[in-house]
């Protein structure tokens, strides 16, 4: 089974359901679920997808405000509206993490693209000793990354999304079924034991990863180094060597990868 968090146009979905995964997919925004539920009726009907139409929050069963902004939408206006433009204000209901674990069992791989809200899946993480095995989080600078490592996740991987379309595809899947897919910059790609094996690394490892992009993303790299590092970044598929992009951190533990 595998936790959707940010279900958006449900290319993640799409992916793992065709790898045979069960799914249960968690989005907030009422149009959205409008449209899986009708892609994806035949998965509903047989119970390989389950959609839940709320937004991950504190406390569950409440009705909050939610800012919905194209790919940015939030429960938090600030992440919305980052740019300076407006969201529409709508109003939803909430869940929490551990009414989804009790309700749907301890998910093998976890995804959150919740726009600002990984926190609140972290929380939920922290006082369980059951978690997943595998978990993935949108994390521009590894704040979200630290928190995992301190409730136990050990062993990490960078993912540049900006550069999914150059994924090498396992010749064997490790993670259900070998299929064709084309990643694009509304996926999160692989994930779990398919990504490959010698790029697990430490937390004070993968933290120098994102610091050093971060550096390249601002300019502050000398630009020859920063032009030698694109160019064996693509040529490696090393997505920290790439100065643009944005950056999903995978976490699991070295008992799960060694």
């Amino acid at each position: 089974m595998i936790f959707d968090l940010g279900l958006f146009d449900a290319s993640d979905t799409a992916f793992y359901l065709r790898k045979g995964f069960q799914v249960v997919a968690v989005e907030a925004r009422p149009d959205l679920c409008a449209q899986a539920r009708a892609s994806f009726a035949r998965e509903i009907a047989f119970g390989r997808l389950t959609i839940v139409e709320c937004a991950i929050w504190k406390k569950d069963g409440e009705r909050i405000p939610f800012y919905v902004r194209s790919g940015w939408s939030s429960v938090f206006r600030s992440s919305a509206e980052r740019d300076g433009g407006a969201s529409e204000e709508i109003c939803v209901e909430t869940t929490t993490m551990n009414r989804l674990f009790d309700e749907f069992g301890i998910p093998h791989y976890l995804k959150a693209d919740i726009e600002a809200a990984e926190d609140l899946v972290v929380d939920g993480l922290a006082g369980r000793v059951d978690r997943p095995a595998f978990v993935s989080v949108e994390d521009p600078v590894g704040t979200t990354a630290a928190r995992l490592h301190e409730i136990g996740y050990d062993r990490f991987q960078m993912v540049n999304q900006g550069y999914l379309k150059r994924t090498r595809f396992p010749k064997q899947s490790r993670e259900g079924k070998n299929v064709e897919f084309q990643f694009d910059g509304r996926c999160s790609g692989l994930f779990g034991h398919d990504l490959p094996e010698n790029r697990w690394v430490d937390f004070p490892r993968v933290m120098s990863q994102m610091n050093f992009w971060n550096r390249l993303r601002a300019n502050e790299i000398n630009p020859v180094v920063a032009y030698a590092c694109r160019r064996f970044g693509k040529l490696t598929n090393r997505g920290w060597l790439l100065g643009a992009g944005w950056a999903d951190i995978h976490a699991t533990t070295a008992a799960r990868v060694s």
